[in-house]
């Protein structure tokens, strides 16, 4: 099994602007997530890349507590990721969001643990 899902993408012209780097990031999200949904893939770890306009890069991660339960969700994380970025001082080339901490049952078919009180 994979250890990660990803997708990214290098922007025509470098971008200042946060509401232009949080639209790159929607095609990336529905491509990560329609291939989760097709393999019945669910994953608990999101993490955001960023390459600057000089190539240097950066990730940010987030480990949630329940597996992500759709594309809002993942959008809405990966939106938390990029917004403490900004203002950039230098231009953002490339944006990718990647899934990790992956699991290919689905949580129906995982039963929950009792415990003893």
């Amino acid at each position: 099994m994979r250890k990660s899902i990803g997708a990214e993408d290098t922007f025509s012209a470098d971008s200042h602007d946060f509401d232009t780097a949080r639209s790159g990031l929607q095609p990336l999200i529905e491509k990560v997530w329609r291939y989760c949904e097709l393999n019945r893939i669910h994953a608990k770890t999101i993490t955001l890349k960023v390459k600057w306009a000089d190539f240097t890069q950066i990730t940010r991660r987030r480990a949630v507590w329940a597996p992500i339960a759709n594309a809002g969700e993942l959008a809405d994380v990966s939106t938390l990721l990029l917004s403490p970025l900004f203002p950039v001082a230098k231009g953002i080339r490339l944006l990718g969001v990647s899934l990790s901490s992956l699991d290919s049952a689905t949580i129906e078919d995982k039963p929950q643990l009792a415990l003893a009180l």
